[in-house]
């Protein structure tokens, strides 16, 4: 099914409707995902032939066979506002966007979206192209606060939906085997170290995990929460900023996306200017009339070790030599 948020149909647009970047025919679709180019008509007919002059590009971030346009479209109103359009997308991206299009200040405004375009089931978006971003430096310091404010906001947009999921497992032991083997494997500055840190680990995961138990697991998790998914409407270093990639919401613990942002900057921390994520954020969930539980700073302490021990497990992720000293240095202070 798909679906409108901008209102009724308007009348065809006069002239070309779409502007290929290199005006290659499209290829036929079979056996791949459609190039966006392939789908023009279909796309011009689920948004109402409200499209008008759609830009096929690549991001340097993209992978696999998505697509990105960028053009304009018609509101009910005959306003014209530019946007971007995504496709395929997964469908909890698209629910997401989808229930936050009412908040403005939280997420890019919706214009159409839809689980099909002719015949090909595929999961796309019509969305309000942000022009100033992603955050940097170039916001003087206030990309942190205006991207924790902006957590907030989705926080509590977030919280009027039920938690209606489990949240994903990780087995720990498992990890911590495989960063063990991975420090005696590969050639890893301060081996020793590591290693020694690794079996303290290896005696306090248990109480580790016993502790965790208690930590309540009914939260909505961006699952990604960092500048590079955070743009504004406005230019540095205004705000507010507004989030976008929802493809990793997940249950969980809030702590889970604020020490996913901390962790970015474990050797990165004179960029912080002394501002402590995980007591920021806590301090929006109270501003925003969410809960905060008493043991937080304990369970904080305990999820900075685990992400810590994981860190030579993930070297072709997070492998950079002073990333690996600092987690080191995280998960000796947690022990």
């Amino acid at each position: 099914m798909t679906e409108h948020l901008a209102g009724p149909a308007v009348t065809a647009i006069a002239g070309p409707t779409t502007t290929l970047l290199d005006n290659t025919p499209p290829a036929p679709l079979q056996g791949r995902i459609p190039h966006g180019s392939d789908l023009e008509d279909e796309l011009l007919q689920a948004c109402n032939q409200r499209l008008i002059d759609v830009h096929w590009f690549r991001t340097d971030w993209q992978r696999g066979g998505a697509s990105t346009g960028k053009g304009m479209i018609l509101d009910e109103e005959l306003k014209l506002h530019t946007i971007l359009i995504k496709l395929p997308i997964p469908e909890v991206e698209r629910l997401w966007l989808s229930r936050l299009a009412n908040s403005t200040d939280v997420a890019p405004n919706i214009y159409a979206h839809g689980n099909k375009l002719g015949k090909h089931d595929i999961s796309w978006i019509a969305m309000e192209y942000l022009p100033h971003g992603p955050l940097s430096p170039q916001w003087e310091g206030n990309e942190f606060d205006l991207l924790i404010e902006s957590y907030g906001r989705l926080a509590k947009a977030m919280s009027q939906y039920p938690v209606d999921q489990a949240p994903p497992v990780k087995d720990w032991q498992a990890i911590l085997r495989k960063s063990r083997k991975m420090v005696h494997s590969h050639s890893i500055d301060n081996e020793q170290r590591w290693g020694k840190a690794l079996k303290k680990t290896q005696r306090q995961l248990k109480k580790w995990l016993s502790i965790l138990e208690d930590e309540p697991q009914d939260h909505w998790c961006h699952g990604d929460l960092h500048f590079g998914n955070a743009l504004s409407r406005v230019p540095a270093p205004n705000g507010p900023a507004l989030l976008i990639d929802f493809a990793c919401v997940h249950a969980g613990h809030w702590l889970n996306d604020a020490i996913y942002l901390e962790h970015l900057f474990w050797a990165r921390r004179k960029r912080l200017g002394g501002r402590k994520i995980c007591s920021m954020m806590a301090k929006q969930r109270r501003e925003h009339g969410l809960r905060v539980c008493a043991d937080w700073p304990t369970w904080a302490k305990i999820r900075r070790g685990l992400l810590a021990m994981s860190t030579p497990a993930m070297l072709e992720h997070d492998g950079s030599p002073l990333h690996v000293k600092a987690a080191l240095e995280v998960l000796e202070a947690s022990l």
